[in-house]
């Protein structure tokens, strides 16, 4: 029943997102962060305490694809999407909502995801429950437009599980990112 209400909830943002604008990109962007300090363990995700993975001391690129709807078409631009980590032979990914701000070639980046989560490769699951629908994913992004496609700054992702905050998480990390769009 819950898989279902969140994929009618998203259909539905789709659906007005698409009636409600004449102008509207296509967003695909590749990003290969590099984890500078974190706090975070995959049980804050799925729950499962068995797929925990301390990333604390790693300073390894962690790269992933997002694939969006983007409306707006100046300074200040918004949409809606999915984002997927790529682990080699392993894709973890969750639906993604985010608002860029454009002055001049700086821009920032405000972000929220999370929700539902899915694994898809080696190992398919789609996690939607009672915990993964509190989990909410924000992350904000600093950086500077060296072209129209592509930029290099720094950022922080947070884990956060609402009603249980023993399990918050943080990613800080520096990256580039590579942002194609078609109208």
């Amino acid at each position: 029943m819950k898989r279902k209400l969140v994929l009618v909830v998203l259909a539905a943002a789709m659906l007005l997102g698409a009636t409600g604008t004449a102008v509207a990109d296509i967003r695909l962007d590749f990003d290969i962060p590099v984890i500078l300090a974190a706090g975070l363990n995959l049980s804050d995700v799925t729950g499962n305490t068995s797929q925990s993975v301390d990333l604390s001391g790693s300073h390894i690129p962690l790269p992933y694809v997002e694939l969006a709807y983007q409306f707006g078409d100046g300074f200040i631009r918004g949409g809606v999407g999915i984002r997927t980590y790529t682990l080699l032979v392993e894709f973890m990914g969750w639906p993604m909502g985010y608002v860029e701000l454009e002055l001049d070639r700086l821009i920032l980046r405000a972000e929220l995801g999370g929700f539902a989560f899915f694994l898809l490769g080696i190992y398919n699951e789609f996690y939607v429950n009672d915990y993964t629908l509190k989990v909410m994913l924000p992350d904000f992004q600093v950086s500077y437009a060296f072209a129209p496609w592509f930029r290099a700054g720094v950022g922080a992702i947070l884990i956060v599980p609402a009603g249980n905050f023993d399990n918050f998480g943080y990613l800080l990390y520096i990256n580039a990112r590579f942002a194609l769009t078609w109208k």
